[in-house]
């Protein structure tokens, strides 16, 4: 005669691994909870002692400020950044240095970009313009200064500057531009 063990075993097999794997399971689920608590009571106590030891340095008041200017900085380019698909905000930055400087825009193009896939993990991306600009050289150049001094991060990738129609004081620039935008 079998033992009782082995027949019941034999007869409940599939109860009895589905009985092991639960308490294999429950077992490995509060091990995980247990050292994510502990690894969060880790954490704050390096981020405490980091506090402690940033107090002790000399010269934190001025890593503070240089740590505050550098959020403040990071803050006010995520907020001027361009979103490639807003494209009559895009236009309307360019269109309002057009209005303080008096320089004429004849064309403004945004072209398609082939920035970084949509599983990329970049925050920012390049969203290219083709423009021409003309007007006297004063009004050209203050154009030009007012781009690359306003709030949105242009790169000027391209020019060409030429004399306007023959008897005018006019010039025309031609810029193959990047404004840096949101992924």
């Amino acid at each position: 005669m079998k033992p009782p063990a082995a027949t019941f075993l034999r007869r409940n097999l599939f109860a009895v691994v589905c009985s092991v794997t639960m308490v294999v399971l429950l077992g490995a689920g509060w091990w995980l909870w247990h050292d994510l608590r502990h690894q969060e009571d880790n954490l704050q106590a390096r981020t405490l002692q980091g506090e402690a030891e940033l107090e002790t340095i000399a010269m934190s008041p001025l890593l503070r400020e240089a740590l505050a200017q550098t959020r403040a900085t990071v803050d006010r380019v995520n907020r001027n950044l361009a979103v490639e698909s807003n494209l009559a905000d895009n236009l309307w930055y360019f269109y309002k240095l057009e209005e303080q400087t008096k320089a004429r825009i004849r064309g403004l193009n945004q072209l398609a970009t082939s920035g970084p896939g949509q599983d990329s993990r970049a925050e920012y991306k390049p969203i290219p313009y083709t423009m021409e600009v003309s007007g006297t050289f004063a009004q050209v150049m203050d154009f030009l200064q007012n781009l690359e001094s306003g709030p949105r991060l242009v790169k000027v990738r391209g020019f060409t500057f030429r004399r306007g129609e023959t008897g005018t004081d006019t010039v025309v620039l031609q810029l193959d531009l990047t404004v840096l935008g949101k992924a």
